[in-house]
């Protein structure tokens, strides 16, 4: 590290212990703006985006991790780590990486060091990598889980506060966009995400609706089994307009091929919905009119009824669910239908 960033840790070894915590990650990441921190290394967007199926994206995640230098093989400990201290594995990774310039610090190279840790005489130094992530892992815990830092922008206001009188250089403005870009590298957070919320309340998904068949058990009329009827089924002709029933996030559109969880159910929609912690499901359409990823408006048209999948005729058939491939509750009386 260069004299200038050792100054600025300097400053905060002054500070009491708990505010020498606190600080960790902010004045790091000063030092390695100074070790030559890769734009190309994902800053080209900062807006700091949720993981579209809440989970991991193993692509992302290990193409990421493919670039990270000395952390390029501990992408199943963060995962471990993570769970055990109950924080989003996406945002552990993420603020390592932009402490540590994506694996190629000194401090992480030298020191095992991969978060700017620091206790009262200045920069720690562990005795293996694993055990740095560990440390980190924890301090990450008491801020996340027991301050209650549970955003990147809360974080951010933390650990590295614009306008701050130890920041000269305006450095520290470029913490959050920064983290946000990586987030976005890495697949997008899976936890304490900012998705498209919505107004609570739904509305129907199809115009004139016209109930064909219930919430009930009966006997599936294709297969001649008993079976449970898990949504409604809305009678109407092929091609009327699917509205989406909320505010969400579209996180699955496609044809439903046996073994991805949607069988059966022809070309068909998922739509999360975060203020709830809801989803619907919007089945047999002719054609979708939407894709994986998208966000969606209460009342937009998301597609046009059919038949396809496992159908007699043309109709929606329409879920909310509890999660995301399962809990069914009846859709009836949510949508205020007798």
């Amino acid at each position: 590290e260069t004299n200038k960033p050792m100054k600025k840790i300097a400053l905060f070894i002054t500070l009491t212990p708990y505010l020498l915590l606190i600080a960790t990650i902010c004045v790091f990441i000063l030092l390695i703006a100074h070790e030559g921190f890769s734009e190309s290394q994902g800053v080209a967007d900062n807006t700091g985006g949720c993981s579209i199926t809440g989970d991991i994206n193993k692509e992302k995640w290990d193409a990421a991790f493919a670039q990270a230098g000395v952390l390029s093989d501990k992408g199943d400990t963060f995962l471990e780590i993570a769970t055990k201290q109950g924080i989003d594995p996406v945002l552990f990774a993420a603020i390592s990486f932009n402490e540590t310039a994506w694996g190629t610090s000194n401090a992480v190279i030298s020191r095992n060091n991969p978060g700017g840790l620091m206790d009262s005489n200045g920069l720690m130094t562990f005795a293996t990598l694993d055990e740095g992530l560990e440390a980190m892992g924890l301090t990450l815990h008491n801020r996340i889980v027991v301050d209650g830092l549970d955003t990147i922008e809360k974080l951010g206001a933390v650990y590295c506060p614009v306008g701050a009188a130890n920041d000269p250089t305006g450095m520290n403005a470029r913490w959050i966009p920064t983290v946000h870009s990586i987030v976005n590298k890495l697949g997008g957070l899976t936890s304490n995400c900012s998705q498209s919320g919505g107004t609570g309340k739904y509305i129907i998904p199809v115009d004139n609706p016209v109930i064909s068949s219930g919430f009930s058990n009966r006997v599936n009329p294709v297969t001649g089994v008993a079976e449970s009827h898990k949504g409604l089924d809305f009678g109407q002709t092929t091609g009327s307009n699917i509205k989406a029933a909320d505010d969400g996030t579209v996180v699955f559109a496609g044809f439903g091929a046996s073994g991805s969880g949607f069988g059966g159910y022809g070309n068909v929609v998922l739509i999360e919905h975060s203020l709830n912690k809801e989803w619907t499901l919007y089945a047999h359409q002719s054609k979708l009119l939407v894709k994986t990823g998208q966000k969606v408006k209460q009342g937009d048209v998301i597609g046009q009824v059919g038949s396809t999948g496992q159908s007699t005729g043309p109709h929606l058939h329409f879920e909310i669910r509890k999660q995301k491939m399962s809990g069914w509750i009846d859709p009836a009386p949510i949508l205020g239908i007798k």
